[in-house]
């Protein structure tokens, strides 16, 4: 699924992927473009890490306000979803050990993924991915499927597929009874992550939760993300390159009668895993005040003793 097209800019973006994650660029190669952008805050918000976030920081050098952020994995009404976490401390050692295990439990089911390519003869080896893509990091999906083409060069049972039909190629050799299928790990529940995040001092932000209102009028949008909002989330990633504008107004509305911050952000990965974010700080609507956004989601924020945040 891709979002319409960004087009307008914005000088906050809190959403933002780096080759930690799945992201194309390295932290100080985000970061000129972060500058170049003309942005004035921006959070990296690599899947399940923070270990992007000082080398972003470094490189960024003062030029513009950088917010501590990861986006992590987890599960709401039986399917995943992700919740951006805002103003983390990234030296948190338990906040970093909850995230890691959900990063390291996904590194090993691609590693379990490519043990069943070679297993219907393809040479491919977890050696060969590592070389490529890295062996500390969770690739974008493309990459990985990329590299199960390459490998079956001249193999007739994959001649058929082209990376212009990467869902193609998961529907038939990848879902479920296929012979590439591997179960996905077990995630968290959405509202023990929305516990991690404020004992780590952080806030809570569901990320493009347009895909869950899908069909629903706005009363019906309150009741169904109310119980999180009594759960301790913060807000709601209204303005992104996955919501039309209509999308964005309505989960507005929404914000303002469940009383949640409604933030912004790209999902910038790179021109070339999502070309409809070809760049940070690019939305389809903006906030009226894009800079505003920030204080209420600092204020969102759990108080925390000097004893809690282990100082």
């Amino acid at each position: 699924m891709r979002g319409p097209s960004a087009t307008l800019a914005t000088s906050v973006d809190l959403h933002l992927h780096t080759r930690h994650s799945d992201g194309d660029e390295a932290p100080a190669e985000l970061a000129r473009r972060c500058v170049d952008a003309g942005l004035r805050v921006a959070a990296v918000t690599d899947h399940n890490t923070v270990a992007g976030i000082a080398a972003f920081d470094q490189a960024i050098g003062g030029r513009l306000t950088v917010v501590p952020a990861c986006e992590i994995t987890a599960t709401w009404r039986g399917e995943e979803t992700h919740c951006l976490a805002y103003f983390v401390d990234p030296r948190d050692p338990k906040f970093r050990e909850r995230i890691g295990g959900i990063h390291d439990a996904e590194l090993v089911w691609w590693r379990t993924w490519t043990d069943r390519v070679q297993a219907i003869g393809v040479p491919l080896t977890w050696d060969d991915v590592v070389r490529r893509l890295g062996g500390h990091r969770v690739a974008y999906v493309g990459d990985y499927l990329a590299l199960l083409l390459e490998a079956t060069h001249g193999d007739p049972r994959f001649a058929a597929y082209t990376a212009e039909a990467y869902d193609r190629l998961v529907a038939d050799w990848c879902r479920p009874g296929r012979p590439l299928h591997v179960e996905h790990p077990e995630k968290p529940d959405v509202a023990d992550v929305l516990s991690w995040i404020e004992e780590a001092g952080g806030a809570a932000v569901l990320a493009h939760p347009g895909t869950f209102v899908t069909g629903l009028d706005g009363s019906e949008c309150v009741e169904l993300l109310k119980p999180l909002a009594e759960a301790g989330l913060a807000g709601l990633e209204v303005w992104t390159s996955w919501h039309t504008p209509a999308v964005s107004a309505r989960l507005t509305d929404v914000c303002d009668l469940l009383g949640l911050v409604a933030t912004a952000g790209s999902d910038y990965h790179g021109a070339r895993v999502k070309p409809w974010a070809p760049r940070p700080g690019l939305l389809p609507a903006l906030p009226a005040d894009p800079l505003a956004v920030i204080d209420a989601l600092h204020d969102r924020r759990p108080v925390r003793t000097s004893t809690e945040a282990g100082l």
